[in-house]
């Protein structure tokens, strides 16, 4: 765990995405900011990042990031809007600011939002081409076909 005192003048600490990817792969309380647009998050982001664009970091407090001692893993497109981020949430008091650039360069797993949507899906309704065909195999877990058809749609049945 990177200490406070380890911190540059900006408030923020730029380290490297390998350092980012083992942090991710061997620690635990942190949270993965992705400081792009909703768009550009939905298209493809990293697993169990959440979403808050640059845009949206002014001056008053974040309700998505309510303990200031967190570790923040800060990262945008190609790094510009991170460093951005990066020393606006340090403005606000935040003491674990950790910015690693782009995910143009980020050799670790990316999925997009309907991805992640799927992943949440136990009969991958996304798989059936349509609803009559869904609901005659996952019918039982459902109480009627109106059910069934919701929940096709709802994950990504076409």
């Amino acid at each position: 765990m990177l200490s406070v005192t380890a911190f540059g003048e900006a408030g923020y600490q730029q380290i490297t995405q390998e350092e980012a990817a083992r942090i991710i792969k061997e620690e635990t309380g942190y949270i993965i900011l992705d400081v792009r647009t909703e768009e550009e998050y939905d298209e493809g982001h990293i697993p169990g990042a959440i979403n808050i664009a640059n845009e949206d970091i002014g001056t008053d407090e974040l309700q998505e990031l309510p303990d200031k001692d967190q570790m923040l893993l800060v990262y945008c497109r190609s790094g510009r809007r991170s460093k951005e981020a990066a020393e606006k949430l340090a403005a606000l008091g935040y003491t674990q600011v950790l910015e690693f650039g782009g995910i143009m360069t980020w050799t670790g797993e990316v999925i997009s939002t309907e991805e992640e949507e799927y992943e949440d899906d136990p009969f991958e309704a996304h798989e059936y081409g349509d609803p009559e065909d869904f609901y005659e195999d996952y019918g039982d877990n459902f109480d009627d076909y109106e059910e069934a058809e919701e929940y096709y749609y709802e994950h990504g049945g076409w």
